[in-house]
């Protein structure tokens, strides 16, 4: 059976929306060095050819809004976040600075180069990311040249964005809207972030959002006002494709569960958990992956006790120790909400787990 934890991106009751201003970064901030890594996009656009020619019922439904939100919304067990609040676009001036040596630097050119020319080649979805509607989640509205000229007024404090500088307009729509919004789904889990970040995420606490370098490793959450620490539970996911990554976001907003959700008159709507093959396909978990802490004495609660005892200096317990998820075939995508300040609710974050049985 597996262990109850709290979700990834579980928000806490006392975190207020905030967003991060220039008064944030430090004095000696650095120079941002993109660490996208390219993401498989002729992977994806197989995955998506293979889908089409099955007719899946998950891709290809148009979905009709529904009275009531079903009970059965949970937060995926594995995940924590504890975080309410964005990056403000004006603001995001601080410092993300890791390394990349010259072979994968490299490696990252060739992939980049290879990805820029499958693009032209890959399948529509369907029409549900031309028919996205920003204002239908909660978005501010933006247009196709808007979001072009978003992304080029925005090349080095908003590093995020680079994975979709050669993506099709709608896409980059989406990653735009979600920009302007109060969610920071595409800045802690699409494929800006790397294996690396992600695996160090869940080891040491440090979050991939958090732009100031000396911050990040001192396990300052980049979305909390007051310097507050970040939270991870024993899973640190993303959708390794920015293609895929709209997609999911676009497809679950026209779910009616989401929806419901969305357009709830509660504060704070419960958590939408959906299978990944119902709004990315049957072979959507291709395109995901994440890394997971190790149990310790086959226990998950004792591998996170560990941790957070570690990182506040107890060597009488073991280092935190991780490894890659195995699978995300049978996983699930879980939209979270908050309040929108355009009315109704938005999505603030948005995560990929694996089945149960690779998070016990």
């Amino acid at each position: 059976m597996a262990e109850l934890r709290g979700g990834r991106d579980e928000t806490d009751g006392n975190d207020l929306p905030v967003r991060r201003y220039p008064a944030d970064a430090d004095d000696g901030a650095h120079e941002i060095q993109s660490r996208a890594e390219p993401s498989p996009r002729a992977e994806y656009a197989a995955i998506s050819r293979q889908n089409a020619g099955r007719g899946n019922a998950g891709q290809g439904r148009a979905y009709q809004a529904e009275a009531d939100q079903p009970d059965k919304n949970q937060v995926q067990a594995g995940h924590s976040d504890g975080e309410q609040g964005n990056v403000d676009p004006a603001a995001a001036n601080q410092a993300y600075t890791g390394t990349i040596d010259a072979d994968q630097a490299d490696t990252a050119q060739d992939q980049a180069k290879q990805a820029d020319a499958d693009q032209a080649t890959e399948p529509s979805d369907g029409g549900v990311l031309e028919r996205f509607e920003p204002s239908r989640a909660g978005l501010p509205e933006v247009s196709h040249e808007g979001a072009a000229a978003y992304i080029e007024a925005h090349p080095a404090d908003r590093p995020w964005l680079a994975a979709i500088r050669t993506c099709s307009r709608d896409v980059q729509r989406v990653f735009v809207a979600l920009d302007q919004g109060h969610g920071h789904a595409h800045i802690r889990h699409d494929s800006w972030v790397t294996e690396e970040m992600n695996e160090r995420r869940v080891r040491n606490l440090e979050d991939p959002a958090q732009l100031n370098q000396s911050k990040r490793e001192a396990r300052i959450d980049a979305f909390k006002a007051g310097d507050q620490p970040h939270r991870c539970g024993d899973i640190a996911s993303r959708i390794t494709n920015p293609e895929a990554f709209a997609t999911a976001f676009a497809r679950g907003v026209e779910h009616p569960e989401v929806r419901a959700a969305l357009d709830s008159p509660v504060p704070v709507p419960r958590p939408v958990t959906l299978p990944i093959s119902e709004v990315l396909g049957e072979d959507g978990h291709k395109v995901c992956s994440g890394w997971q802490l190790e149990p310790v004495n086959g226990s998950m609660l004792e591998a996170v006790a560990n941790r957070e005892a570690w990182i506040a200096g107890d060597r009488d317990v073991p280092e935190p120790r991780t490894r890659p998820v195995g699978t995300f075939e049978g996983g699930t995508v879980t939209y979270v909400f908050r309040p929108s300040a355009a009315g109704g609710h938005e999505v603030i974050t948005m995560y990929v787990s694996p089945p149960d049985e690779q998070t016990t």
